[in-house]
C-alpha cells in the first residue's frame, strides 16, 4: 500500500480543517493518522479505508450509513467519533475519532507477558460495560480483540472500532473472505462467528472471554498454523483450565471464565452487564475504573521528559520546594482544548453550526480536559453556556448558570465539575484530573458565578483571582 500517497490524497480530502500527521497504524482493512483539528487545537486519529475501484458506487453509501450508526455511540469505555464521511471520487472513506494516546492491551500483554489478576479483571469489566452499552443500541462490536482496547495515561479503558468490521464488508464486498480483514480475528473469533452464522451480542461476550484468558495466561486459548486450524478448534476444542495455568486465580472469578467461553450461546451469560456483574462478584475490585499496572511505556514517558539521572532529583526537589505544579506539569496532560476570546472566526462558525450559541454570539471560552474525557466541551459565550458532545449539545443562558467543583479520592485525586442550573445540576466533567481543575477554574471563575458550598470544604488557590471552592462528594 502506497501510504504516502493515500496519506496525500486523504489531506486533499480535508482540506484545511485537518493536518494529516504521522501513521499511527495499518491492519486488516484500514490505515489510521494522527491528525491535528486546526479549529479546536487537538490531535484526532483519523482512519481511512481506500476501496478506490470498488465495484459499486453504492457501497461508500452502505459504509457511511453503516458508521454513522456506530457514531452515535456515547460511553466512558468507547472511543468517542467524531465525523463520518467518503469522498467517492477517490474512494476514500474516513472514520474521525479520538486520539488515545497510551498502549493497547496486546502491546501492554506483550510488555508484561501476563495481567494481575485485578488488572485483568478490571479491564474486562469495563470492556463489558461498553458491549453492554452497545449492544443495548443495537450495535455488535464483532471483532473483540487486544488491538481494539487502549488505555489512556491515566489507565481508563476504551474499546474501539465498535462495529467498523460491519461498516466495512458493507464497502468492500470484494474483501468480505480475506483473512482476518472483514469477518473477524480468527484467536477471538466465536464458534458461531466462525461458522459463519448470524451473531448477536453474546458473541461478543465469546470473545471478551479469549481476551480475559490471554490477559491472564499472556497467550489465547487457541492459537495454530492456519486459520482454518484455529476456527476448528473454536467450534470444537475446550480451552486449558485458567487455574492450571494460573494458581492464583480465585475459583469464583474462573467459573465466569468459563461460561464466557461456553460454544453454545445459550449457555453464555447472556448479556454483557450479566458479565460486568459476575466479575465484581467474583472480585469486587474489578469495578475499580484504573489499572494499576506500572506499565513501562509510562516510565519511558517519564524519563524521555526529564531524563533518567533527572528524574528522581526534579520530583524531591518539587516536592521540597512546595512546588507540586512542576510535577504535576510533567506527568500530567494540558487541556485538550483551552480557547479564550478573542476565538478563532471558524471555531466561532463551527459553534453556530451545532447551535451550541446564537448566529452574533461571543465565545469567551472553550475548553475541553486532557485525558478520557477530552470529548466534551464546554463553550462559555456572551448569552450561554453550552456542553457539546460528539452528538448532542446541552444549553444554558449564561445568567441562570452557576458552576461548582466536588472532589472525589475514591480514583485518585479527581474532582467533579457540574453546572447548577435552576433547582438541578449537569455534571459536564464526572472525573476532571487536578490539572484540568486548575486550568479550567482559573478561566471559568472570571465568567461564571460560583455554586454556594454545603457541607465540609476547603478552598485551593488558582493561577488568578480569589481561590477557589472545592468540597468533598457525600
Amino acid at each position: 500500500m502506497d501510504i504516502a500517497g493515500l496519506q496525500q490524497r486523504l489531506q486533499t480530502t480535508l482540506g484545511k480543517q485537518f493536518t494529516v500527521g504521522s501513521l499511527l497504524g495499518q491492519g486488516g482493512f484500514a490505515v489510521v493518522f494522527r491528525a491535528r483539528d486546526e479549529v479546536l487545537r487537538r490531535d484526532l486519529a483519523i482512519k481511512v479505508l481506500d476501496v478506490q475501484g470498488a465495484p459499486s458506487p453504492t457501497l461508500s453509501e452502505r459504509f457511511v450509513r453503516e458508521a454513522q450508526t456506530i457514531a452515535r455511540l456515547e460511553h466512558p469505555n468507547i472511543v468517542p467519533i467524531y465525523q463520518v464521511d467518503a469522498d467517492p471520487q477517490d474512494g476514500l472513506l474516513y472514520i474521525v475519532m479520538r486520539c488515545v494516546d497510551g498502549p493497547s492491551l496486546r502491546q501492554l500483554v506483550a510488555t508484561h507477558g501476563r495481567l494481575s489478576v485485578g488488572d485483568a479483571a478490571r479491564v474486562a469489566r469495563q470492556v463489558a460495560d461498553a458491549l453492554h452499552y452497545a449492544h443495548s443500541e443495537g450495535v455488535v462490536h464483532r471483532d473483540v480483540k487486544p488491538d481494539n482496547i487502549l488505555l489512556d495515561h491515566r489507565g481508563h479503558v476504551f474499546v474501539t472500532d465498535f462495529g467498523i468490521a460491519k461498516a466495512a464488508q458493507a464497502a468492500s464486498a470484494a474483501q468480505l473472505t480475506t483473512e482476518g480483514m472483514i469477518i473477524g480475528t480468527p484467536q477471538y473469533m466465536s464458534p458461531e462467528q466462525a461458522a459463519g452464522e448470524t451473531v448477536d451480542g453474546r458473541s461478543d461476550i465469546y470473545s471478551l472471554g479469549i481476551v480475559l484468558y490471554q490477559m491472564l495466561s499472556g497467550h489465547p486459548p487457541f492459537d495454530g498454523q492456519s486459520s482454518a486450524s484455529i476456527l476448528a478448534k473454536q467450534l470444537t476444542a475446550t480451552a486449558v483450565p485458567i487455574r492450571d495455568l494460573r494458581s492464583d486465580v480465585p475459583r469464583e472469578f474462573s467459573f465466569v471464565l468459563d461460561r464466557m467461553l461456553a460454544k453454545d450461546p445459550a449457555a453464555r451469560y447472556q448479556t454483557a452487564a450479566e458479565v460486568s456483574q459476575a466479575l465484581v462478584a467474583a472480585l469486587p475490585t474489578a469495578a475499580r475504573n484504573t489499572l494499576q499496572v506500572k506499565s513501562s511505556w509510562f516510565a519511558r514517558t517519564l524519563r524521555w521528559v526529564v531524563g533518567l539521572g533527572m528524574a528522581g532529583c526534579l520530583i524531591a526537589a518539587a516536592f521540597a520546594a512546595g512546588g507540586l505544579a512542576v510535577f504535576w506539569y510533567v506527568v500530567s496532560r494540558p487541556a485538550a482544548v483551552l480557547v479564550i476570546a478573542p476565538v478563532p472566526d471558524s471555531l466561532t462558525r463551527a459553534l453556530t453550526d451545532r447551535r451550541a450559541i446564537a448566529r452574533g454570539d461571543t465565545v469567551e471560552l472553550a475548553f475541553a480536559p486532557g485525558g478520557y474525557e477530552d470529548s466534551i466541551l464546554l463553550v462559555v459565550s456572551r448569552y450561554r453556556v453550552a456542553v457539546v458532545s460528539p452528538h448532542r449539545v446541552r444549553g444554558y443562558g449564561r445568567d441562570s448558570v452557576a458552576y461548582s467543583f466536588d472532589l472525589d479520592l475514591k480514583e485518585g485525586l479527581n474532582t467533579r465539575f457540574l453546572l447548577t442550573v435552576g433547582g438541578g445540576r449537569d455534571t459536564v466533567y464526572p472525573e476532571l484530573p487536578l490539572r484540568g481543575t486548575w486550568e479550567l477554574a482559573g478561566h471559568v471563575q472570571s465568567l461564571l458565578p460560583a455554586d454556594s458550598v454545603r457541607g465540609p470544604g476547603f478552598s485551593v488557590g488558582t493561577q488568578s483571582g480569589p481561590p477557589i471552592q472545592i468540597r468533598r462528594r457525600p
